[in-house]
Formats: structure tokens, sequence, C-alpha cells
């Protein structure tokens, strides 16, 4: 009687195409991945499951090695932890239809169960390695973090002890506009972190604090607090406005759209106009900064990157705002206008 090891072997090239074609069908998170991203190592993992059958021992060191690789490219790729054990289990629903349709069997139900254990042992460890090299990222992610707003609230907090030396000898209101810069820099940082914090609470099942906002008033109120960077840099500030009222959390709206214009004043060349425009359901944020170099449209929206020679910031803001549209089931995207500026989009239920 031919064994269960033996068929696997014969077909084995079968098996794999078609387990490549279902995971391609059913992978459900991140982006389309092309046959070999999705081959992996699969062929080489199979192999030593039938080495294992045919030898009736455990998987071998090597096989669950294969898996631990599996897991950990696709955790490279982004993919779903769900996915990853998905995929173990579409392996076997591939081999019992291929037993069907091939009318092979019955095979020794230790086989069988072999078999699944083999697979269970090959998930597992794609799943430990998945799981470890995910969390190394998410704590390198959240040091990254840290660091980078210990150094945002580092300079203002300088300058306003430079402020406050300054009140000993110079013309009070020098060092009073000095400080007043500074503590509204801490106050902007404070307010960012604040949302973040929220956004990930809502990532990790918190609610929104949803309420009817006027956000004609909203917007105002944003473009108010940028007033002081525009007045500086002689950037003229408008709102083009039809009454609208939204149901969302205002203080994560407020830092959204907060975000996006201080990031078309801060880009807009000096002398410009920052276009404010809102519509049911749409706002436009539209800047003269000359326009996107090549590939920023897909880049900005990532946090701690910054597509300018201004470093000043930390490259959080509108990562932040992208969360905060998302959070509301809206979408944020930019439109390029070569030589002019850029109008970011915001859609809103």
């Amino acid at each position: 009687m031919k064994t269960l090891a033996k068929f696997l072997n014969e077909r084995r090239d079968v098996i794999v195409r078609r387990w490549i074609e279902r995971v391609r069908g059913h992978l459900s998170s991140g982006r389309a991945l092309d046959e070999e991203e999705v081959l992996d190592s699969l062929h080489a993992f199979l192999d030593e499951v039938v080495d294992a059958l045919a030898a009736g021992t455990p998987l071998q060191e090597t096989g669950t090695a294969v898996a631990q690789a599996h897991g950990a490219q696709r955790e490279i790729l982004e993919r779903d932890i769900a996915d990853v054990v998905r995929e173990y289990g579409l392996l076997f629903e591939v081999i019992v239809e291929e037993c069907r349709a091939a009318g092979a069997g019955p095979f020794d139900p230790e086989e069988y169960a072999h078999l699944v254990g083999c697979l269970s042992r090959g998930a597992a460890e794609a799943v430990r390695e998945f799981a470890g090299l995910r969390a190394l990222e998410l704590r390198r992610q959240a040091w990254e973090h840290f660091a980078f707003l210990a150094h945002e609230i580092r300079n203002p907090l300088q300058t306003a002890r430079m402020a406050a030396q300054l009140l000993r000898s110079e013309p009070p209101a020098r060092a009073v506009q000095v400080l007043e810069r500074s503590l509204a820099q801490l106050s902007e940082t404070v307010d960012q972190a604040l949302v973040d914090a929220r956004l990930r609470g809502i990532d990790a099942g918190s609610a929104l604090h949803r309420e009817m906002i006027d956000l004609g008033a909203l917007l105002r109120r944003c473009i108010e607090d940028a007033v002081p960077d525009a007045e500086a840099r002689r950037i003229a500030l408008a709102l083009d406005e039809v009454p609208v009222r939204i149901h969302g959390d205002a203080r994560v709206l407020r830092s959204a759209f907060g975000n996006l214009i201080r990031n078309a004043v801060k880009f807009t060349r000096s002398g410009g106009k920052v276009t404010v425009r809102a519509r049911p359901g749409l706002v436009e944020i539209e800047d003269q900064c000359g326009g996107l170099r090549s590939g920023d449209e897909q880049k900005m929206f990532e946090a701690f990157r910054q597509s300018n020679e201004d470093r000043s910031g930390f490259g959080l803001g509108l990562a932040i705002a992208r969360q905060a549209i998302d959070a509301h089931s809206g979408t944020l995207g930019v439109r390029n206008l070569p030589g002019q500026g850029c109008i970011f989009t915001v859609t809103l239920p």
C-alpha cells in the first residue's frame, strides 16, 4: 500500500502550486504578494514533513528552522499573524483535497495524525518567530518615538530658560515673545503626544469620544493656532467654507487638521498663501510649497519622515493626521501640483 509520505513526494509540485494559488486568494492583510514571496520556503518545509512521515519521527530541527524563517519573512512583509497560521491550515486543506482528487488512500490514520502534528509544529514555530520579531519592532518604534519626543521637548525648554535669563537683562517684550513661542512649541508637542496616545488606544480597542462638531469653527480655531507662524513668514491664511456639521472626536480631529495646516504653513514659501476649503464630506488644505519631489506622496505620511530640508519637528504630524482620519473611517491623501504646491484632501463620512 502506498504511504502518505510517498504520495506527498509524488504530488509535491502540484500541492505547492495549488497552495500558492490558495494563499494568494485567502490572505487578508497587506499588499498582494508575488509568487516568489508566497512560495518562500514552503518547498523545503514540505520536504522536511515528507521525510518525517517516511521515518515516523517528529519534524526535524531543519524543518522547524524553515518554519521560523517563514515566520520571519512574513513579519518583514508586514503580514497579519492570523495569516501566518492560516497558511499552514491551507496547506493541510490542499493535501486532503489532492488525496481525494487523486483517489489516493485510504492512508493509515496515524500518518494523518503525524502530518497534522508536523504542520502544527511548523505553524507554532513560524508564529513564535513572527511574534518575537513583531514585539522587537514595536519596542524599537516606541523607543524611537520617546527619543524624538524628548528631543522635541528639550529644545523649547532650553529656549525658555534663555528667555528667563533675558528677562533679567533685556527689554521684557523680547523675552516674553521668546518665552511664548517656546511654550507654544511645548504645548503643541505635548498635544501631539496625547493624541498619538489616544490613537494608539483606539487601535487597541478604545472608542472615540464622538460629538456633533461645527467643522467651520474647528477649522477656524486650527487656523488661529497657525497665525503666529504664518505672520512671521508673511503667509496668508484663507478659509473657504460652507456650513458643515460632522460627528467625530473634536480633540483628535483638531489635531489632524491642525497638523495639516501647520505643515502647509511650514513648507509654503515666504509671502505665499495657504487655503483651507470645507465642503460636506470634504476638506482641502492647499499650500504653495513649490510641489513635491518624486516619491514623496507615498512616503510623507510615515512617522519620523521629513520630506524637506527644514528638519524642525520630528515627522509625526502627518502620520498622526492620517491615523486620526482613518479612525473616523475617512481618507487622507495628497495631490501634487508641480511647480506650485500640493493639496491635502480629507474625506469624512
